[in-house]
């Protein structure tokens, strides 16, 4: 058989064929040139036991905003972030961890994660020239910097602590 006695030739030819018919399909689109959007995820958790490990961390968009990198992801993901330690810190043993999230499609996502007091929310957009990093911290609410526009309180709510009513007259609401 030819085939067997020239395989590593026809191998060859085979991988130079592949490489032509791959060209010529890598057309592109206008969304390849869009950035990746990656969170940097940081954790800081009380140790359960002494013993540090991986936190999952569930992405959910709740409202995409604008064109995509056609790599961005639109769906629901979890990235586990691996944690170190524990470390004392002020008498608490902690456990602490950054990872990255897979590229991220712009808008408003939630990011949620369980931690040792329970779970930690909150909704974040996510844009090229916005803050990409979020904190999930053990006993403090929210993931630190400004929180997505849909998350913050509709007209009518009660005011954040500390913050005085919109009309001096009205009782605060409590």
């Amino acid at each position: 058989m030819f085939f067997l006695k020239h395989s590593g030739i026809n191998a060859l030819g085979f991988a130079a064929l592949a490489a032509i018919v791959l060209g010529a399909c890598s057309g592109g689109s206008a969304n390849d040139d869009l950035p990746l959007l990656r969170a940097t995820l940081t954790i800081k958790t009380v140790s359960q036991g002494g013993i540090c490990e991986s936190v999952p961390v569930r992405l959910t968009p709740k409202e995409l905003i604008g064109t995509a990198n056609k790599y961005a992801n639109n769906k629901m993901m979890v990235t586990e972030v691996n944690t170190t330690g524990p470390t004392d810190e002020n008498g608490a043993p902690m456990c602490n961890g950054t990872g990255e999230t897979l590229p991220m499609a712009p808008g408003n996502w939630e990011f949620s994660a369980p931690l040792a007091s329970g779970s930690a929310t909150c909704v974040r957009n996510i844009q090229a020239d916005g803050d990409l990093s979020i904190q999930l911290i053990d006993g403090v609410d929210g993931c630190s910097g400004p929180p997505a526009e849909s998350a913050t309180p509709a007209d009518g709510a009660a005011p954040a602590e500390g913050e005085a009513p919109a009309d001096p007259a009205a009782p605060a609401a409590g």
